[in-house]
Order: structure tokens, then C-alpha cells, then sequence
């Protein structure tokens, strides 16, 4: 860790908030918990955010870029950072760090332009990232929620066609039934059409038939 991330870490980070390089190691070595089952995406939430290195290393570099000399804020900013262990209220410890500075030249209008300008640093930063969020987002996730928004018209539009198919099945099975029933009866006045022509046929055939034996019988004897 460079010096200026040391000295930006310790006037900036209340250091209870701070975890220490022990505990970052006692961390990395603690056995690792079970993994959970994986959340759904639409029950996924972001944390709230955390003090990161990563980004404090970032923020401290800018500012060191931008390192305005001699006594300014940041000197300004340790000065209260070392009477913060002293037994006084706030506002005696701003008017004592004021005192320090006015030593060296430094009036309250130079304070507050100097604070402004690590503050406009700080600010195109969080600009440069925000950037850089939108488009790693467009990247990773823009593309995926157009897909998502296709698949969602297509399963819209096949569930409509399902529905569509469905209620045409549904006629179909009532139009067969109805020609099942239309056949049933045809089938029943057909056969009985041809049961009455065979029970007539047999009457008249017969009458015919016995008239033949008859005839031959009593009028060829």
C-alpha cells in the first residue's frame, strides 16, 4: 500500500470502520459457508454498499494526482484527524486545526476553495464511473433484458396460438360427436330401412315361391 493511500486512509476512514490486513487475512482464511441454493433473478437485490479498498485506492490516487501544495485541506483534514484525541468538542477542534493552518498562510476562503477542488475530483471520478456503469451495464445486462423481452412476446404469442388451437380443438370434438351422433342414427334408419325391404321381400317372395310349388303341383300333374 503506497504511502498516500496510507495517509488518505487514515485521515478519511474512521478506523473502527476499517478493517485492518489481520482481519482482511482471517477473513480470506475462514472456512468458506455452504453454498446457498441459487436465487431466482426477479428476487435478486443489490446490497447497500460497502467501503471497498478498491475504490478508496481509486479515490486517493485521484486526489494525489491532484495534490495541491503546501498546507491545504488535506493537511487541514489530518490536522483535525490528530485532535480528534484530544478531549474537545468539535468546534474548538475546527477553531484549534484553523489556528495550526493560519501559521502557514492558509485563510478560511483558501480552505474552503481548497476542499472544493479535491471535491470536484472526487465528483468527475464518481462521473468517470458512472460512465463506465452504464456501459458495462448496457454490456452485460441491456442485451439480456431485449432477449428477455423478445422470449416474453413469443411465449405471449404461442400462448395466444395455444389458446386459439385449444378452442378449435374443442369445436372440433363437438362437431365430431355431433356427426358421430348423426351417423349413429343414419346407421339405425338405414338398417332398418333394409331390415323392412328383407322382411317384405320374404313375404311377397314366399307367397311366390309357394305359389310356384302349388302350380306345379296341381296344374303339371
Amino acid at each position: 500500500m503506497s504511502d498516500y493511500l496510507k495517509k488518505f486512509k487514515s485521515i478519511f476512514l474512521v478506523e473502527e470502520d476499517a478493517k485492518t490486513e489481520q482481519d482482511q487475512k482471517a477473513e480470506r482464511q475462514a472456512p468458506t459457508p455452504p453454498t446457498a441454493q441459487p436465487v431466482p433473478v426477479a428476487t435478486q437485490v443489490a446490497h447497500e454498499g460497502k467501503l471497498t479498498d478498491k475504490f478508496v485506492e481509486i479515490l486517493s490516487s485521484a486526489l494525489e494526482k491532484n495534490n495541491q501544495p503546501g498546507f491545504d485541506y488535506l493537511e487541514f483534514r489530518q490536522a483535525l484527524k490528530n485532535l480528534a484525541k484530544m478531549p474537545m468538542d468539535e468546534s474548538t477542534r475546527f477553531q484549534s486545526a484553523y489556528a495550526m493552518a493560519q501559521t502557514m498562510g492558509v485563510t478560511a476562503p483558501s480552505l474552503i476553495e481548497s476542499a472544493k477542488t479535491y471535491l470536484t475530483v472526487l465528483q468527475g471520478e464518481q462521473t468517470r464511473f458512472n460512465e463506465a456503469h452504464a456501459q458495462q451495464r448496457n454490456k452485460l445486462i441491456g442485451n439480456r433484458e431485449e432477449e428477455i423481452n423478445q422470449l416474453d412476446l413469443q411465449i405471449k404469442q404461442k400462448t395466444e396460438q395455444i389458446e386459439l388451437l385449444t378452442r378449435q380443438i374443442e369445436e372440433h370434438k363437438k362437431q365430431s360427436e355431433v356427426i358421430r351422433h348423426e351417423i349413429g342414427e343414419s346407421t339405425v334408419k338405414i338398417e332398418n330401412t333394409r331390415a323392412d325391404f328383407e322382411a317384405t321381400f320374404q313375404v311377397v317372395a314366399g307367397k311366390i315361391k309357394d305359389d310356384l310349388t302349388k302350380i306345379q303341383q296341381f296344374l303339371q300333374g
